[in-house]
C-alpha cells in the first residue's frame, strides 16, 4: 500500500512539474510592453515574387503599358490562374541583386525596401511617362510569402500569408498549436539571409518577452520547429522498446511452435 502512495506522489509531482513547462507568458506580470520594438514592415527580399499593379483614372492608356499580363501564370497552392479582375497577371521574380526588370523601366532595385516604399518608388519611375494632370496608384504585394510550422504541432504545414506580417504565435495557431509534447522554451527559427546563408534563432515563449524580440515577427520563408520534450522522448523510446519485445515473443512462439511440430 505504502509503495502505491508513493507511486502516486510520485506520479503528481512529476504532472506539477511538466505544467510549469506548457504555458506561454509566464511573466505577464513583469511584462512591459514599452521595450518593445518599433510598428514593424516587411520588406522585401531576393527570390520573392511580386505583382504590381499601375492604376490611373485619367490616363488608362498610359498606365496600360506597365500592367503585363502573363496567361501562364499559376496560382501555387490552389492550382488556378492568378487573377485580378479576371486577366491573368505576371509576377516579377526579385533577382539575387534585388531587382525586377519591369516593362519600359527596365531593372528597378527593391530588395530591402517596404511594400508602401516600393509603390512610392515606383509610382516617382512611372509619373515622367503619364499626363502632368494624371493621377496614379500603384499597388506592390508579394504573392509567395510563405512560413513552414513543423514539429510538435497539431497540423505542421506550410502556409501561405495573405497580409503583410504574421508573428510567431499565429504562425503557430495556423498549426493548430504546438501539442502537450512540444517544448516552449526552445523554440527554432531558421531563417534564410538575403546572402543565400542560414541563421537559427532560439525562442523561449513562456517568456512575455517574446512580444520585445526582433524575430516575433516572421519573415518570408522563415520555418518555425517545435522541439518534443523530454516526455515524449520517452515515450517514443518506451514505444520503441516494447515493439521489440512483441516482436522478440512473437518470434519466440513461433519457433516454440515449430520445433514443436518437428519433435512431436
Amino acid at each position: 500500500m505504502k509503495r502505491v502512495i508513493h507511486l502516486l506522489l510520485l506520479i503528481l509531482l512529476t504532472s506539477c512539474a511538466n505544467y510549469k513547462d506548457i504555458p506561454y507568458f509566464q511573466n505577464s506580470a513583469e511584462y512591459d510592453g514599452s521595450q518593445g520594438a518599433q510598428l514593424y514592415d516587411m520588406t522585401i527580399k531576393p527570390k520573392d515574387q511580386l505583382t504590381v499593379f499601375v492604376f490611373s483614372g485619367t490616363d488608362k492608356e498610359a498606365v496600360a503599358q506597365f500592367n503585363m499580363r502573363d496567361i501562364t501564370v499559376l496560382e501555387t497552392n490552389s492550382r488556378r490562374l492568378n487573377t485580378r479582375g479576371g486577366h491573368p497577371v505576371h509576377r516579377y521574380l526579385v533577382d539575387n541583386e534585388g531587382n525586377i526588370d519591369f516593362p519600359i523601366l527596365g531593372k528597378i532595385h527593391l530588395a530591402g525596401f517596404t511594400i508602401s516604399q516600393a509603390n512610392n518608388h515606383i509610382k516617382e519611375l512611372i509619373t515622367p511617362y503619364l499626363s502632368k494632370t494624371a493621377d496614379c496608384v500603384v499597388n506592390v504585394n508579394i504573392e509567395n510569402y510563405e512560413v513552414t510550422v513543423m514539429g510538435e504541432v497539431a497540423k505542421p504545414n506550410t502556409f501561405t500569408v495573405t497580409r503583410n506580417k504574421i508573428t510567431v504565435l499565429e504562425a503557430l495557431a495556423m498549426a493548430g498549436d504546438m501539442t502537450i509534447y512540444g517544448k516552449r522554451d526552445n523554440v527554432k527559427l531558421l531563417r534564410e539571409m538575403d546572402n543565400g546563408e542560414y541563421e537559427i534563432h532560439e525562442l523561449d515563449l513562456r517568456d512575455a518577452n517574446i512580444l520585445n524580440s526582433p524575430y516575433y515577427y516572421l519573415q518570408q520563408r522563415d520555418v518555425v520547429y517545435v522541439e518534443p520534450n523530454v516526455a515524449m522522448a520517452q515515450n517514443a523510446k518506451i514505444g520503441r522498446t516494447r515493439q521489440l519485445w512483441v516482436r522478440g515473443a512473437s518470434i519466440t512462439i513461433s519457433l516454440g511452435s515449430l520445433l514443436y511440430r518437428v519433435l512431436k
